[in-house]
């Protein structure tokens, strides 16, 4: 009898068994299982199989159930039932939490049931766990395991590297996960479908399809045959790489093979037009999907929301998505788009929407919410929602709290984000960026010394060192305390990591160099030295170019030995360094070493060189390098090549500027109106005012337009020259063409008309610079009391003095010394006196004494006050003669000429303009007509009419009047006769 109510027991038992099964594993209805599984405990007294948990458990891990699969396990160990638990359970709800994205649970989970003595892992279980580590991003770790498992003698499996390699792949680490592959198969595990695919899916993500077809022509060839999935992932590989027309082939090819096309596929391809904007074909690939009876899932739909919300179409997307029940994805895509076009009024429709719909958040939607939630203002509120995410079942994750952080600092609320940031702190997450936004949020609010902190916590804990963190520190400690703020962050992390500190300082010396402060990198180099840290060569060629920029050679050489024993002379660093020493000190040595340096063309010196060589007066040497060492030239841009064309200008060499302006030209540089204002500026320098108007008529041929600086250039020169009415001409173009003449321009103008003695024509202009609201200038009032003062019209002069002055415009040095000098003419030596006392109490006169002091070496100013309180005022007048005639050896202004003769030369027929297109059609032996009109030969057109004497000698009487006047008038007598001697040879030859 007791037998028989045994087997009814265990028929019963089976019954329930079997119901139970059949509902979680071919019903997918494990809720119900559950509510058997519990009547059986509690009121039938039935105990199910071990199986029937298994399975139970396996189902609601595999729905993302992870609470009831929980209570499931507990109902499993608890002192009633005492099933055991092996591999399969546990594998299976490590595999269930990271399917919830809650890996940190399966890993503790797995740890304590081993600690616990309840589980013996099995490959199935460890591979579980690999997938756990890659998703909280320590793929590192899994080395360390696979040890382990060697030392408990179990055998590796193809899904167990699988797993690894993907886990590679996701850290975007390709030749460790292509390593991996390979130490698969030399363990004897052949590769399978899934394995090749893991390997072409990596490859194609990343854009590298050409890999990830090699891989496919491998898989062929062993013999695997590839499924819709591998050639879905080399369609993405296409996709990525914007090979649409290649893509749409295959995916041709797939349905001429007869493989069933699925919705991801048509997915994929959907995504890569949506990419490259192609609407058209998207809908159309929807209709065949249609004609084809695959139903476009939420999926796609996310897909082409997704596609326009990249491509900055959010608005059309969120019209497209209201014919659509969007889920949570759909939502988090139209947030994302609208915060990224900073669309308020976008983001706060979205959210009514899917707060009306009722969708359920997962943990990419909640912290999207965040986000616009802090963008609109709504800080307050993100909390509120960052607080009720436990609620939702959801755990905040490095995302989450990134976003709280920089929105927090973001509008200065610092202390908010320091809690949340401590909130972090408390949890398992390991993250970067947490710790990277926090010191970004600390070095903007100006808390350096927290932020510092912050820095040495997270090298401490081990964490991977960003270079943005760091480096954001560098300049905050900066900003805030200069260099020694820089030194003082070195120092606090100087107990750190060998590694880091390295890093750090080598960071922070070339920092330093870079903003002119070589000096406090060398005491940061220094320092490493005394520690035996390495100094990369990087930092021992900043601090070497630092210090030549700041002209500090000789502190150099020492740091140059070091350079060169550690790192020998073929580094390309060490030569670099040295070419750089040797062009300040020699420029021919330097030449001579890159002449003879193996593999010279991989050294070239700093353009910082040519700029300090520039600096110090040494432009032709500047120069030298660029013309001879025009193989290793270091990347120059528009502005290196305008500085120097400049400099050689202002300094005379005009040939040189021209062939530095062709050398520009042949490197690709188009050369900007800056440039050919110093070319302009050069030619009327040298009194060359017909090739400077040549040049300025060809500008708009070359698509240049004139600027005010080349408009001021010309105007003065003809102003200089006397040719007042051509000046005047060339304003009212400049005012015609939309250009606001400065007062500089004004006082060419002024200035010239007064030397004329046109009193009515400057005081005209003075009314217009002042309709103009401009201001005028020392400069102005001098011009205007120098005329007054040479007619002796001293009430005149006094009266623009003392007008002025009210506005707070006082003459210039010789604007006084023009008033003192009348006056003294006069006999008014008192009134010469207050002048005297005015002029020694105004800055701009005094910081022109105090050069001449330093060069003299005499406090001239005391001298000067000295004798003017002794009433010696002519005394006085003859000591600041000889001041002026130091600061203005030449004088300022030209000697002036008659003004009959400048009446004359304003009246001539044929005035300069005039001239430069009469020039035009002269023949000479230079062939200009051929060369002004090709306007890619600008520059040899201004070379062949400024070169007289090395390249062509122009038998042209108005060229040589031109530089012949200018330096009559500059006083240059002897260089005016030898100009004119060689005029009347080629005038004699040229005939």
């Amino acid at each position: 009898m007791a037998r028989f109510q045994t087997l009814d027991f265990l028929n019963k038992s089976r019954k329930w068994d079997s119901l139970i099964r059949r509902l979680c594993l071919k019903l997918k209805d494990p809720e119900k299982a559950l509510l058997l599984l519990r009547d059986c405990l509690s009121n039938l007294g039935i105990l199910p199989s071990s199986f029937t948990f298994h399975s139970l458990i396996h189902s609601f891990a595999s729905q993302g159930k992870m609470d009831k699969a929980i209570e499931v396990l507990e109902l499993m160990i608890h002192d009633k039932v005492k099933y055991p638990f092996g591999n399969f359970v546990s594998s299976s709800v490590i595999s269930g939490f990271c399917k919830i994205s809650k890996p940190q649970l399966a890993l503790g989970f797995f740890q304590n049931a081993v600690n616990s003595q309840a589980l013996r892992p099995n490959i199935a279980t460890y591979t579980a766990l690999v997938g756990a580590l890659i998703q909280l991003g320590r793929v590192s770790e899994v080395s360390d395991w696979v040890s382990w498992i060697e030392n408990e003698g179990l055998e590796f499996d193809v899904v167990f590297y699988s797993s690894w390699i993907c886990g590679y792949f996701r850290e975007g680490i390709f030749v460790e996960a292509l390593r991996k592959h390979k130490e698969m198969i030399e363990r004897g595990i052949v590769p399978d479908t899934v394995s090749y695919t893991i390997l072409i899916d990596g490859f194609s993500r990343e854009g590298y399809v050409e890999k990830a077809i090699g891989f496919l022509e491998k898989m062929k060839k062993e013999g695997l045959e590839p499924n819709l999935v591998t050639y879905t992932a080399i369609m993405l590989g296409f996709c990525k790489k914007g090979k649409l027309d290649e893509a749409y082939a295959l995916f041709k090819m797939v349905e001429n093979l007869g493989i069933e096309v699925d919705e991801f596929m048509y997915v994929t391809l959907i995504d890569g037009f949506c990419t490259s904007g192609d609407i058209d074909c998207v809908f159309g690939l929807l209709e065949d999907m249609e004609k084809k009876r695959i139903s476009p899932s939420i999926v796609t739909y996310n897909s082409i929301i997704n596609g326009l919300c990249k491509k900055g179409r959010t608005s059309e997307a969120d019209d497209f998505s209201k014919g659509i029940d969007g889920d949570a994805v759909t939502f988090s895509t139209l947030l994302h788009g609208y915060i990224e076009e900073e669309n308020v009024i976008g983001i706060l429709e979205t959210k009514r929407r899917f707060e009306e719909a009722g969708v359920c958040m997962d943990l990419v939607m909640c912290n999207t919410h965040i986000k616009a939630l802090l963008m609109v203002g709504a800080l307050e509120d993100a909390y509120a929602f960052y607080k009720g995410m436990s609620g939702k079942d959801l755990v905040a994750d490095s995302v989450t709290y990134c976003t709280l952080i920089s929105g927090y600092c973001k509008v200065g609320r610092i202390d908010e984000a320091l809690e949340i940031f401590d909130e972090f702190r408390n949890t398992s997450i390991s993250s970067v960026s947490c710790y990277k936004c926090m010191i970004y949020g600390l070095c903007k609010n100006s808390m350096v010394d927290m932020a510092i902190e912050v820095f040495i916590e997270l090298c401490e804990k081990g964490l991977e060192l960003v270079s943005g963190a760091y480096t954001s520190l560098i300049k905050a400690s900066f900003k805030e305390h200069g260099a020694d703020g820089v030194l003082k962050f070195v120092h606090r992390i100087e107990n750190l990591e060998p590694e880091v500190f390295d890093i750090v300082s080598n960071s922070a010396i070339c920092f330093l160099c870079k903003r002119g402060f070589p000096l406090d990198a060398c005491e940061i180099f220094m320092r490493m030295r005394n520690k035996g840290s390495v100094v990369i060569s990087r930092s021992y060629y900043s601090i070497l170019k630092g210090l030549i920029s700041d002209n500090q050679k000789g502190l150099g050489w020492p740091t140059l030995n070091t350079f060169v024993k550690e790192y020998g002379i073929d580094e390309p660093w060490v030569s670099k360094a040295l070419v750089s020493y040797m062009c300040m000190k020699d420029v021919d040595k330097a030449l001579f070493f890159l002449a003879n340096t193996q593999n010279a063309s991989a050294v070239a010196f700093p353009v910082s060189v040519l700029k300090v060589l520039t600096k110090k007066g040494r432009i032709l040497d500047a120069y030298k390098l660029v013309i001879s060492a025009e193989g290793n030239l270091p990347v120059m841009e528009l502005v290196d090549y305008s500085i120097m064309v400049h400099a050689l200008c202002k300094e005379g060499y005009l040939d040189k500027a021209l062939d530095l302006c062709s050398l520009a030209k042949k490197k690709g540089i188009t050369l900007n109106i800056y440039a050919y204002n110093s070319v302009i500026y050069g030619l009327c320098h040298q009194g060359c005012l017909v090739q400077a108007f040549r040049l300025f008529d060809s500008l708009e041929k070359i698509d240049l337009v004139p600027s005010e600086i080349t408009y001021a250039i010309l105007i003065d020169s003809l102003c200089k020259e006397g040719y007042l009415l051509d000046a005047k001409q060339l304003f009212e173009k400049m005012v015609t063409k939309g250009f606001n003449p400065n007062v500089r321009v004004y006082n060419s103008l002024i200035d010239g008309y007064c030397k004329l003695g046109n009193m009515e024509e400057a005081l005209n202009l003075l009314i217009d610079l002042k309709a103009r609201c401009i201001n005028p200038d020392e400069f102005t009032v001098s011009a205007l009391i120098n005329v007054y003062c040479q007619k002796g019209d001293m009430e005149g002069a006094l009266g623009f003095f003392f007008e002025f002055k009210k506005s707070d415009i006082l003459p210039d040095f010789l604007g006084f010394m023009y008033l003192v000098r009348g006056l003294c003419a006069k006999g008014r030596l008192e009134e010469a006196w207050g002048i005297l006392r005015e002029m020694l109490q105004t800055r701009s006169v005094l910081e022109l004494i105090n050069k001449v002091n330093i060069e003299i070496e005499t406090d001239l100013v005391e001298s000067i006050i000295s004798l003017c309180e002794q009433r010696s005022i002519q005394e006085a007048v003859t000591v600041l003669n000889k001041v002026g005639s130091i600061l203005f050896p030449l004088g300022r202004r030209r000697r002036a000429q008659s003004i009959a003769e400048k009446e004359e030369k304003i009246h001539e027929g044929e005035a300069i303009c005039a001239v430069s297109s009469k020039y035009s059609s002269i023949n000479c032996q230079t062939d200009l007509d051929g060369r002004l009109s090709n306007v890619k030969k600008v520059e040899k057109v201004v070379d062949d009419y400024y070169n007289f004497e090395k390249r062509c000698r122009l038998p042209d009487f108005e060229s040589y009047y031109s530089l012949i006047a200018s330096l009559c008038s500059r006083g240059e007598v002897l260089e005016a006769n030898r100009m004119t001697k060689l005029m009347l040879f080629d005038m004699g030859t040229g005939g």
